[in-house]
C-alpha cells in the first residue's frame, strides 16, 4: 500500500542539529492506521459487478464551490507588512503533505474512487518522500457515511446525511484522507515546518471544524508550525493592488490579511492567521494561512533556507503532489483489478461528438 522514495544526501551544515530534529518516529504504520478504510473499500469492491462508464460526466457531477465573497476597500486600508529576513534563519526540518482522488468509473448505483496520499520531507539527511495508497472504494448512496468515516476510525462516525453522491464526493474523499495523514505528521514530528495544500478553513464536510482543530491544536506542543498554501485565491487578486511600490519593501515579505478574513461573512471558520505570501521575484502571490508557536517571520525565513522555491511556490509541495496524482497507467491499472471482480467496463458515447462530428470520424 505504501511506497517510499528515499534521495539521502548528508549535509555538514547543522549537523548536530539536523539529527536531533531526524530523531522521530519512522512513518512505516500506515497499515494500521488506516485498516478500518482499508477493510471498508475491500469490502465495498465485493459489490462491484455488472457494467460500469469509464467516463466522468461532469454535467451530472458538479463541484461544491466555497466562495469568499466580495472583497471591497482593501485598496483604501492601511495594511501590516512583514519582511522575511534571511539572515540568522536557521535550516528546519519540513513536510509537505498532499492527496489526490480519481474516478475511476460510474454507475447507476454507485462510483468507483481511487485516492491516494504522499508525504514529502526534507531535512539534513536530504529528501525522502512516502506514497501511501492507492485506496479503492465503491460508493453507493447505502455505504457512503460509514465508509468514508471509516477513514477516521477512532472518532465517531461524521454526519453524512444529506450528502449527495455527486462529483464533489471525489473532492471530499481526498480532503478526508489528507486530514489524516496531517494530523498523523503533526503528532509524530517535532520542532518542524509542514506544508498543507490549501487552506486552514473549517466547516463544510470535507473540512469539518473538530478535524482541522485538532491538527491544529496537536502541532503546537510538538514545537511544529504550520502554513498552508493556496494556489488559487481571491485573495491573490490584491496582489497587483499591495505592490511593493505601494508598500516599499521588497520580497520576500507577507502582508497580514486576517483582518479582512475575520470582516468577510464566510461560510467557513478559519483557523490561525492569513497572509499574502510574494516570498520569490516576479508577480507570484499566494495565500497561506499559519497556525505557528514561533513569529511568522521567523517561520518563513526558516522555510527560505530549508526549502527551495519554484515561482515562490516551496519545491516539497509540488513533489507531494506529484507523487500523490493518478497517472493513465494507474486507472488502466486499476481497471484491470474490477475486470477481475466481474465489473465489465466501457466509455459511453458523447452526444456533441454524435451530433457535430462529420459522419466518417474525422
Amino acid at each position: 500500500m505504501s511506497n517510499i522514495y528515499k534521495h539521502r544526501k548528508v549535509n555538514k551544515i547543522g549537523e548536530t542539529r539536523g539529527m536531533s530534529q531526524l530523531a522521530q518516529p519512522s512513518l512505516n504504520d500506515f497499515e494500521n492506521l488506516f485498516k478500518p478504510f482499508l477493510e471498508m473499500g475491500q469490502r465495498s469492491l465485493g459489490l462491484v459487478n455488472g457494467v460500469y462508464s469509464t467516463e466522468f460526466d461532469e454535467e451530472v457531477f458538479v463541484q461544491n464551490e466555497w466562495g469568499f465573497g466580495p472583497l471591497e476597500q482593501a485598496e483604501q486600508l492601511e495594511v501590516s507588512v512583514i519582511s522575511i529576513p534571511l539572515e540568522g534563519a536557521v535550516e528546519r526540518q519540513v513536510a509537505a503533505i498532499d492527496t489526490s482522488s480519481v474516478v475511476v468509473a460510474v454507475g447507476r448505483d454507485g462510483v468507483i474512487l481511487g485516492v491516494r496520499g504522499s508525504i514529502a520531507i526534507r531535512n539534513a539527511l536530504g529528501l525522502e518522500i512516502q506514497r501511501i495508497g492507492p485506496f479503492i472504494t465503491y460508493l453507493t448512496p447505502e455505504n457512503i457515511s460509514s465508509t468514508l468515516g471509516s477513514i477516521f476510525g477512532d472518532l465517531p462516525p461524521l454526519d453524512m446525511s444529506g450528502y449527495q453522491l455527486d462529483g464533489s464526493i471525489q473532492k471530499m474523499l481526498a480532503s478526508l484522507l489528507e486530514k489524516k495523514l496531517q494530523e498523523h505528521v503533526v503528532k509524530r514530528f517535532k520542532d518542524s515546518i509542514i506544508l498543507l495544500d490549501g487552506s486552514l478553513s473549517a466547516g463544510p464536510q470535507d473540512n469539518p471544524l473538530r478535524l482541522v482543530s485538532r491538527i491544529v491544536e496537536e502541532a503546537k506542543p510538538r514545537g511544529n508550525d504550520i502554513l498552508a498554501f493556496s494556489k488559487t485565491s481571491i485573495l491573490q487578486s490584491w496582489g497587483s493592488v499591495f505592490t511593493e511600490d505601494k508598500l516599499g519593501v521588497e520580497p520576500p515579505y507577507v502582508i497580514d490579511m486576517t483582518w479582512l478574513i475575520e470582516r468577510l461573512e464566510l461560510r467557513v471558520r478559519v483557523l490561525g492567521r492569513t497572509f499574502l505570501a510574494r516570498l520569490g521575484s516576479g508577480f507570484n502571490v499566494y495565500r497561506v494561512d499559519t497556525a505557528t508557536c514561533r513569529r511568522i517571520e521567523e517561520v518563513f525565513g526558516s522555510l527560505l533556507r530549508s526549502d527551495p522555491l519554484i515561482y515562490g511556490y516551496p519545491e516539497l509541495l509540488i513533489l507531494a503532489h506529484d507523487y500523490c496524482t493518478f497517472t493513465k497507467s494507474d486507472v488502466i491499472a486499476i481497471q484491470s483489478m474490477l475486470r477481475s471482480l466481474g465489473a465489465e467496463l466501457f466509455r459511453e458515447g458523447s452526444i456533441r461528438d454524435m451530433l457535430f462530428n462529420p459522419i466518417d470520424g474525422r
